[in-house]
């Protein structure tokens, strides 16, 4: 089997909803895949009412940010059960409001300071939680040029930039594992190494062992941080419908039935 547990859709900054998603999926013979859209669980549903369809199971998620030393740190969160917790959905809600006033701020900064041209519109309707990458979207299709060129307009150093508001990772743990989530450290090889085992010591259940963008000899290490720490090993694409770009397709980064047993396990899952 081939389980991809870190992928994004329409609900986030991913550019394909559920069910296209589960298109592409079955097109790359990936078995079983968790939707982990940024601070956002509003496509979960969705996507459990097409999955049988297909005949792929799905795992209902969430990619959670928080922050460490200036550094973004992004959490998976697995539902037990596969049922997606009410506090999660309120908070999903929450963030969704506040994503939306920061990226209209930002957008018309960004409209204000470079002269480029925006479509708010089009930006407000295309996904439920706003990013960065979909303001980097909006203004690559509205100016005719690449998202690389235009990310220079949504970067930290650009002058229309408005950090988001990030929970620490204590507060953060503290309120998924409340909700019982099974909790994943997302792509590790971001991060720089001397603080990752300062973040997996922080009560993590696992760490994304496998990742498109890992270097060589990675994934050694983050196993052997995993088994330091007795920590679940995992494995995801990140895929966003931007492969060849920036992400990687889904089903790039995964993990095997028997690697996932456990995880299957904690989280009660009864296929």
């Amino acid at each position: 089997m081939k389980i991809d547990l870190h992928n994004h859709s329409t609900y986030s900054d991913g550019l394909y909803p559920p069910k296209e998603l589960l298109e592409i999926a079955k097109k790359e013979h990936v078995d079983c895949f968790a939707l982990t859209d940024h601070d956002s669980v509003f496509g979960c549903s969705e996507l459990k009412l097409y999955a049988e369809e297909y005949g792929i199971h799905v795992l209902a998620g969430m990619e959670l940010s928080t922050e460490y030393k200036g550094h973004s740190v992004h959490i998976v969160c697995l539902f037990k059960n596969n049922i997606v917790p009410e506090e999660l959905i309120e908070f999903s809600y929450n963030k969704k409001e506040e994503r939306k006033k920061r990226a209209i701020k930002m957008m018309e900064k960004i409209k204000d300071i470079y002269h480029v041209k925006i479509d708010l519109d089009a930006l407000l309707k295309e996904s439920e939680v706003i990013t960065r990458a979909n303001m980097c979207y909006n203004i690559a299709k509205c100016n005719h040029i690449s998202e690389r060129e235009a990310e220079i307009y949504i970067d930290n150093k650009s002058k229309a930039y408005i950090p988001s508001t990030k929970l620490s990772i204590k507060d953060g743990l503290k309120m998924v594992k409340e909700a019982g989530c099974f909790t994943i450290l997302a792509h590790p090889c971001l991060l720089p190494k001397d603080i990752v085992e300062e973040i997996v010591s922080m009560g993590f259940d696992g760490i994304e062992v496998r990742y498109p963008k890992n270097q060589d000899g990675d994934e050694e290490y983050f196993k052997a941080l995993a088994l330091k720490h007795n920590l679940l090993i995992s494995a995801g694409s990140d895929f966003h419908g931007d492969h060849g770009t920036k992400h990687a397709m889904i089903g790039t980064s995964t993990l095997t039935l028997e690697e996932f047993l456990p995880i299957k396990e904690r989280l009660g899952l009864q296929w």
